[in-house]
């Protein structure tokens, strides 16, 4: 199972986010939105990716549901641009 596929069935199986984007067939990666939709999963899926992929994030579990709490967490109800979200996130791991 390779890491796309990790974080899709993690977050299908734990998290109520909206699959419905596209009917059939999931869309693929996308790394370069300018804004993160947070309650849609194939956009959360797609910001792990690209987060772990800069970080060099180990593709696990309990990894993935501390990242979804400061995904949701972050500006709670704002709109939020995704590297604004890389940014804060990849700030709090240099605290660590």
């Amino acid at each position: 199972m390779n890491d796309e596929q990790k974080v899709t069935k993690w977050l299908k199986e734990n998290t109520e986010l909206s699959w419905t984007r596209v009917g059939g067939d999931e869309p693929p990666v996308k790394l370069d939105r300018l804004y993160i939709n947070r309650s849609e999963g194939y956009e959360i899926r797609d910001f792990i990716l690209k987060y772990y992929k800069e970080c060099n994030l180990k593709h696990k579990s309990n990894n993935y549901e501390i990242t979804l709490k400061k995904i949701m967490e972050y500006k709670s109800g704002e709109k939020v641009k995704t590297q604004e979200l890389i940014d804060h996130l990849k700030s709090k791991l240099n605290k660590s």
